[in-house]
């Protein structure tokens, strides 16, 4: 346990206690006094409000960082089912990412952003103002990030989205920006809301029941409360046929079959040529993926048994979800200067999805290279089979079934200082992440075993190629398996995982510290003891291979941490303000390592007018290791790499793309390092907000961001071209190059079966690469109000990134992310507008979702990105969703919300011949969807 918070829990008690004696001290020998000082304090109360982005509340909603925010009704009327849904929309949000379409994934499960291109890990993410536990699984199987998944939409207030550097006021991790999401506070009554709906091609049907309630007790409690349920049907890729069959492939000469079943031979050039099973052989397996399986034939290669829509099943393009939700918060006035609250969101989710069909061949997964060679015939061949749904027991047994827990919990005391300016805030804050998965994979030894035993027999010996040697009967290949055979080979990956991050603070704040000819001067400190927790387990037998072609990463870790940081807001003149913070953060990892970081931030705010503000700023930020990259074990995974030295070696004169050595299928191990330092930025931006009525809002603020010590595993191509520049003298083999890289490559011995086979190249992180991105965002809000038509609102967002630049590591060429497309498929551009309409119980919100070009599939396939052939761009891609809605009396509505009402599909690629067909990190095929929202209040004002 951390040390210093028993310790630090002591100290800010205590404060609480000294602090409330004084106000009970001035009352009875004052009279009013405590009064006075309260009633002064709840006049500032509504004359200031708490900022994202900053410690001091303040009468200015805008400041010198522009602060996007999004209401939750505003989320319903502009047609989001869920917080994801509305942030991923987000003009800010301009990445591409991982989530739900992305089968066979690290985080199939969850769901993230990327705020201005940038990595998920560098937003942090806050519920009221205190940070969210990480998603336990590491993205992309590297790194962590914050699950957006599983925020429940009904007790949110409202979201502020604030781009940039604001490490001087929350530390770690805000470097693209923050999201910070307020609950609500304050319900009269009890508020009754169902929502269900589903889409128009199949899957997804949905219902969600809200309760909130809550009330203000005469006695100075107040109490809040909420309840969430909902249930979702999974989306499977089937039920979007276009994109999940072989039939639509853009390629006309490849809309054959998946090779459900496959007997085949190489030919001494190499070449693979079938075998043709004859018609009559797959007709018993017909049944299989729907009854779609029948004699199919490829142009070059020959006949098979096959299936155009296999890669439909058991593949989900949306979960199967059941979630529940519930929220509390209570506060209570003590005396007129202190208040006791605290805050707890709890929410679980049970998920099921499909991340492709297994399929098994002789000699492959973890062992080998899937061929085997025919004693009978004296060639070397193969067979494959894909496991359907019908073999395996049905839809979503090969799949993944997920647990979720999470709850966030905060609470603390607060108050006045005697009768002066100096209020405090004492509080604990934890929020904690748990994740248990299950699903089936067919273990090495046993699918091996059992296909011995059903058609290829014992094994022989080793050929000279390294492969086993088989004397196959084929004719017993060709039969499907029952549920049971197929249950015999299985085994059960399974994991729990958990990840915790809890804080002690105490923050004081004055806002007239004193006064200026200007205005008051306000200030407010912070201190803060932590501690960070991650624990991914991995079982050993998927780390040693155990499961056929499947690894996986691990480890856990404890991080300590203290912080301080403070803020000074100063009125420079009448139309000028200053705002300065700065924070410093130490951090220190069990086991070892550990770092400090001072970040600052400077901004100015210049107001000629009442309606006019000016605004800039300069700050810097860090982001501490990754739990992953720092604390994981002994993981695998598996890679193809250029063999350079065998090519060298065996092949001499042969061009490396002619080497037979330039795909191996290569196994690779990686672990933590606990020596990381942080990711450090800085940032500065500037804009301009014009508002000259409460009916008209416009701004425009430029950002620009630089990042260092961005952490990336080690190079392992460049590993083997150092290891052929040791081993043949280009390199002394005694140089710290040498050591380094010769010790990362695994071969096989000289006198091996497969002489100097590449066995395994090993890479773990490190600090080395860097990275710009800058851009202009810009927004205007308009509300025109009229006696016979009714109220108007129009809305506009736009984010335009100008530069997204990385350097992997130092004298590197510069890599020109919004040009190179084999690295990025960001987009440059996003705009989304919106038009509201209110008259009388009728109201009406249309919302456009634009987003800009993006590359085209041939663009993302080579390192010469526009250049090769056939690149190009995807036309832009906008979206429309609406609602219309109907009020009972002020007690009731009905609202009907559609999503994509045109259902619109991605932009057409015709060079995209790979399923499914179109880019599942940028767009989605769920087509139109809709709800039908039923919403009554009970009781209260």
């Amino acid at each position: 346990m951390n040390k210093r918070l028993p310790l630090a829990a002591a100290i800010l008690f205590a404060l609480a206690a000294i602090t409330q004696a004084p106000a009970a001290q001035a009352q009875n020998s004052a009279g009013n006094s405590a009064d006075s000082a309260a009633d002064k304090k709840d006049s500032n109360q509504l004359e200031t409000v708490v900022v994202t982005g900053s410690l001091i509340p303040q009468a200015q909603i805008e400041t010198a960082s522009p602060v996007l925010t999004i209401t939750s009704a505003q989320m319903k009327r502009e047609g989001f089912g869920n917080v994801y849904d509305a942030l991923r929309a987000l003009p800010l949000a301009t990445g591409s990412v991982q989530d739900g379409q992305f089968q066979g994934g690290f985080t199939q499960g969850a769901g993230t952003l990327s705020l201005l291109g940038l990595d998920p890990a560098f937003t942090l993410t806050l519920i009221d103002g205190h940070p969210l536990a990480d998603y336990p699984l590491l993205y992309n199987g590297q790194s962590n990030f914050v699950d957006l998944t599983n925020i429940p939409m009904g007790m949110i207030d409202h979201i502020d989205v604030l781009p940039g550097n604001q490490s001087s006021i929350y530390g770690s991790a805000a470097i693209a920006g923050v999201i910070n999401i307020v609950l609500k506070r304050k319900v009269d009554g009890v508020e009754l809301n169902y929502r269900v709906g589903g889409y128009d091609r199949g899957g997804g049907a949905n219902q969600r029941l809200e309760l909130l309630g809550g009330h203000s007790f005469s006695n100075g409690i107040n109490l809040t409360w909420g309840v969430q349920i909902g249930n979702q049907n999974p989306v499977w890729g089937f039920q979007r046929r276009d994109f999940f069959s072989t039939t639509d492939n853009p390629n006309a000469a490849a809309r054959y079959g998946t090779r459900t079943f496959l007997y085949n031979y190489y030919t001494p050039s190499g070449a693979t040529r079938y075998i043709d099973p004859g018609a009559s052989t797959c007709t018993p397996l017909s049944s299989n993926y729907g009854g779609t399986t029948n004699y199919q034939f490829r142009a070059g290669r020959g006949y098979y048994c096959g299936s155009t829509e296999a890669p439909g099943y058991d593949a989900t393009l949306a979960s199967a979800d059941r979630s529940a939700a519930g929220y509390l918060h209570v506060s209570d006035r003590l005396n007129d200067n202190v208040e006791i609250y605290a805050t707890v969101l709890y929410n679980a989710d049970s998920s099921r999805y499909g991340d492709g069909t297994r399929f098994w061949t002789p000699n492959g997964g973890n062992v080998g290279s899937g061929n085997f060679f025919n004693a009978t015939t004296g060639r070397t061949e193969s067979f494959q089979h894909f496991f359907s749904p019908e073999e395996s027991g049905g839809l979503g047994v090969q799949g993944v079934r997920e647990l979720k827990r999470a709850y966030n919990v905060y609470g603390g005391a607060r108050g006045g200082i005697g009768t002066s300016n100096w209020t405090w805030d004492a509080y604990y804050d934890r929020s904690e992440y748990f994740d248990k998965t299950k699903e089936l994979w067919p273990l090495q030894d046993k699918v091996d075993a059992f296909f011995e035993q059903q058609f290829l027999g014992p094994k022989l010996g080793i050929a000279d190629s390294g492969d086993p040697i088989y004397a196959p009967d084929p004719g017993k290949f060709y039969q499907s398996l029952t549920p049971a055979q197929y249950m015999s080979f299985q085994g059960m990956i399974a994991s729990k995982s958990k990840t915790s991050t809890e804080h002690l603070n105490l923050q004081l704040t004055n806002t007239e510290l004193f006064t200026l000819p200007a205005g008051a001067v306000g200030v407010a400190g912070i201190a803060q003891v932590g501690r960070q927790k991650w624990s991914n387990p991995a079982q050993p037998e998927l780390i040693d291979g155990a499961f056929w072609g499947r690894s996986g990463t691990s480890g856990a870790g404890t991080r300590n941490s203290w912080a301080v940081a403070g803020e000074v807001r100063v009125p420079v003149l009448s139309t000028l303000t200053a705002n300065v913070s700065a924070r410093y953060d130490d951090y220190s990892n069990d086991g070892g390592g550990g770092d400090s970081k001072a970040t600052y931030k400077l901004g100015l705010e210049y107001r000629p007018l009442e309606s006019l503000l000016f605004r800039g700023s300069y700050a810097t930020a860090f982001r501490a290791p990754d739990m992953g990259y720092t604390f994981s074990g002994l993981s695998g995974s598996f890679t193809t790499l250029t063999d350079y030295y065998r090519c060298h070696v065996q092949e001499p004169g042969v061009p490396i793309e002619d080497c037979s050595y330039n795909a191996e299928g290569v196994f690779s191990q990686h672990h933590g390092n606990r020596d990381l330092k942080s990711i450090t930025a800085r940032s500065f931006g500037y804009g301009v907000v014009y508002s000259p009525t409460a009916d008209i809002n416009v701004k425009a603020d430029y950002y620009d961001v630089k990042l260092k010590n961005e952490v990336q595993r080690e190079d392992r191509d460049l590993f083997l071209r150092q290891e052929l520049a040791c081993r043949t003298g280009q390199l002394d083999i005694n140089s710290p190059t040498c050591v380094k890289a010769l010790s990362r490559i695994v071969r096989a011995a000289a006198d091996a079966p497969v002489p100097l086979q590449l066995l395994e190249v090993d890479n773990n992180p490190i600090n080395i690469a860097s990275e710009r991105v800058a851009g202009i965002v810009f927004s205007g809000n308009y509300r025109l109000r009229t006696d016979r038509f009714g109220d108007f609102t129009f809305g506009a967002n736009y984010n335009v990134t100008t530069k997204h630049t990385a350097t992997p590591s130092p004298g590197d060429p510069q890599i020109d992310l919004l040009r190179d497309p084999f690295n990025s498929t960001e987009f440059k551009t996003v705009f989304s507008g919106s038009l509201g309409w209110q008259r009388d119980a009728w109201s009406a919100t249309l919302r456009g979702t634009r987003y800009g070009k993006a590359p085209n599939y041939r663009a993302t396939l080579a390192a010469g990105g526009y250049a090769t052939p056939g690149a190009g761009t995807l036309s832009p891609c906008t979206l429309y969703n609406g609602s219309v809605g109907y009020s009972f009396a002020d007690k009731a509505s009905l609202t009907f919300i559609v999503n994509n009402i045109f259902d619109k599909d991605p932009p057409k690629d015709p060079t995209n011949t790979a399923l499914p067909y179109y880019n599942y990190f940028n767009y989605n095929v769920y087509g139109r969807q809709f709800w039908l929202e039923f919403d009554v209040h009970f009781g209260g004002k």
